[in-house]
């Protein structure tokens, strides 16, 4: 606040500072494949590449199977 920042931009400053160190660990984990760094849990092991489905085409969710 003392530099004039408004309120709505805190969260942007932080990862702005933490980006650098985010990006070198995302390149560790890229290169070093003998290295395991990465939980299981933030590997994506889902659909490798889905068509975009305009929102008016796509089928309703139930409400449901959503919870």
């Amino acid at each position: 606040q003392a530099m004039g920042f408004p309120v709505e931009m805190f969260p942007v400053l932080f990862a702005i500072g933490r980006m650098p160190g985010w990006l070198a660990q995302w390149e560790e984990m890229l290169l070093d494949k003998e290295q395991k760094i990465a939980r299981p849990r933030q590997i994506y092991v889902g659909h490798s590449k889905r068509d975009y489905v305009p929102l008016p085409k796509r089928r309703p969710v139930a409400a449901e199977a959503a919870s």
